[in-house]
C-alpha cells in the first residue's frame, strides 16, 4: 500500500491505495473534480456542498444503471442457457 493525496473540490483527502488502484483513483479524482466544476458553473448561486452532493448523486445512479444492466444480461444469458439445454433434450428424445 501506498499513500497518495486526493484533492478533491479544493480539498486534502490522504488515501492508501495499492499501486493498481492508484490509476483508478486517479481518473476518478480528475473526473469527480470536474464534474464538480460543472455542476459550479451550471448552478453558481449553489454552494460547494451542493455541487459534491450532485456530483454524488450522479454516480450512485449511474451505478445501479450499469447494476441493473448486469443484472439483465446475466439473467438473459441463463435464460439462452436453459433454452439450449431444453433444445439439446429435445433433440435427444426425439431422436
Amino acid at each position: 500500500m501506498q499513500r497518495i493525496e486526493a484533492h478533491i473540490a479544493g480539498r486534502k483527502i490522504p488515501l492508501k491505495v495499492t499501486a493498481e488502484e492508484e490509476v483508478y483513483v486517479t481518473k476518478a479524482i480528475a473526473e469527480i473534480n470536474a464534474r464538480i466544476r460543472q455542476y459550479q458553473s451550471e448552478f453558481s448561486q449553489k454552494d460547494i456542498q451542493d455541487c459534491i452532493l450532485m456530483a454524488l448523486l450522479t454516480y450512485a445512479v449511474d451505478f445501479y444503471k450499469v447494476q441493473a444492466r448486469s443484472v439483465d444480461e446475466a439473467a438473459w444469458n441463463t435464460l439462452i442457457d436453459i433454452r439450449n439445454q431444453l433444445q439439446v433434450q429435445e433433440a435427444e428424445s426425439g431422436a
